[in-house]
């Protein structure tokens, strides 16, 4: 097999469906009215693309490697982050420990080869996605939040077709990221009424944003600069979501948040009372870096 990432091929397909079970046969009609498909190609770089006028939405192997290995080492980080705090312990060492170690090499080899062949083979030795893990082990979890946050960006795209929006780069693009990104949180979360499973979409929306900013360019805000900025992304479509300051959501957030913050040399003593007002003022010094 090409790469591990394609175990999960038929999961892949179906996930903008299955994220909300309770719209799917309303995607399926309107996806066969349009003529939209998905179409994965192997290539380098950052994939994840809609062309209008074709109707299609075009991604790669090494962005669905990207994607799952960025997910599972935030997941792994913000895990031993909340033993490190359950400890008591001061300070937190990102490489601490065998598995968080793993875990990081695992994100920085899908970063090279995003950057390089786009074909590098999966390396033996790494944790990888595969169709049937244990129950509840890291890579299920992984699977499951990277199914989730790849339906979001899928509907991200799609919410570009149903919102009329254009090809060419204008001083509207930034706007209509905007417009997309709520389109598909939306989409996804509206008529959800089940609480858990509107906090495992939730987390998918974080984790796929999350993932974004994993491929920032140094010296830039992002790496798509048509888009608004990652962080401000999280917060509006955590504002849509509605969920309540005190959200895990917006915990993990903020943890990743904080590691980044760290290493570039930024330490922020947070007073917030709330996970929100704590993601807030990492969101205030993210946007100090950057004036």
């Amino acid at each position: 097999m090409r790469s591990p990432i394609l175990e999960l091929e038929s999961a892949i397909a179906a996930a903008p469906y299955r994220i909300a079970p309770e719209r799917e046969q309303e995607l399926g009609d309107w996806c066969d009215v349009e003529g939209v498909f998905l179409d994965i190609v192997d290539q380098p770089g950052f994939t994840f693309h809609v062309y209008p006028l074709e109707k299609k939405i075009q991604t790669s192997i090494a962005s669905l490697e990207f994607l799952w290995s960025t997910t599972y080492v935030h997941l792994v980080l913000y895990d031993e982050y909340a033993q490190a705090q359950e400890r008591g312990e001061d300070a937190f060492d990102t490489g601490g420990t065998q598995r968080s170690a793993a875990a990081i090499d695992l994100a920085k080899w899908a970063v090279g080869n995003i950057f390089g062949s786009g074909k590098q083979p999966w390396p033996d030795n790494f944790v990888r996605p595969i169709a049937e893990p244990v129950h509840h082990s890291d890579v299920h979890v992984a699977n499951e939040l990277f199914l989730s946050a790849f339906a979001w960006i899928m509907h991200h795209e799609l919410a570009h077709i149903r919102l009329g929006h254009g090809v060419a780069i204008t001083s509207r693009s930034q706007e209509e990221e905007k417009e997309a990104d709520v389109a598909a949180t939306r989409w996804i979360l509206e008529k959800c009424h089940d609480s858990k499973q509107l906090q495992k979409r939730t987390y998918g929306v974080v984790a796929a944003i999350l993932s974004l900013k994993a491929i920032a360019s140094p010296g830039t805000r992002d790496v798509l600069q048509t888009h608004p900025p990652t962080f401000e992304r999280i917060d509006y479509c955590l504002s849509e979501a509605g969920i309540d300051d005190d959200n895990e959501a917006y915990a993990f957030a903020a943890c990743i948040m904080q590691i980044q913050l760290a290493s570039r040399g930024v330490s922020v003593a947070h007073d917030g009372s709330s996970f929100k007002e704590i993601f807030s003022e990492y969101l205030i010094e993210f946007s100090k870096l950057f004036r």
